[in-house]
């Protein structure tokens, strides 16, 4: 599976009233992978796609860009909701705040599946917040064990 196949597979379990456009933008860098609307307000993700580490001690490299991490810190601050979605084989991590040095073992310790992560996107754009699933990265900047 690559980050394409594995966006699909998420955008196949949306609720069909939720509004999703995959955002392919040559000319304005850092802007996030997809958007997703409805009544209740917009929601960006960001999707990174991962081999994971073996070692539960590894840090996670995202792979995001400066742009990528400007774009998502300026949309947070300004309150607008906007996830980081890490994914690895058929499992995933959803961050709301962007965090460094995630290890395996966190990734482990609060992955979730896609079909969960649909519905959150779904709860959040139609206006069912189901927040206790989201993960809220920790201020600290290590997010080791």
């Amino acid at each position: 599976m690559n980050e394409h196949s594995f966006v699909k597979s998420v955008h196949r379990k949306l609720d069909k009233s939720v509004y999703v456009w995959k955002i392919a933008d040559r000319y304005s860098g850092g802007v996030p992978d997809a958007m997703y609307a409805g009544p209740a307000g917009i929601l960006f993700i960001e999707y990174k796609y991962i081999k994971l580490p073996k070692r539960l001690t590894t840090f996670i490299n995202t792979g995001l860009s400066p742009l990528q991490e400007q774009w998502i810190t300026q949309m947070q601050q300004w309150k607008h909701p906007t996830w980081l979605v890490i994914g690895a084989d058929k499992s995933c991590l959803i961050l709301n705040k962007l965090t460094k040095n995630i290890s395996t073992a966190y990734y482990h310790g609060n992955k979730t599946d896609t079909k969960t992560l649909a519905q959150l996107i779904t709860d959040v754009t139609q206006g069912q917040p189901n927040e206790q699933k989201i993960t809220r990265a920790k201020s600290k900047k290590n997010l080791g064990k």
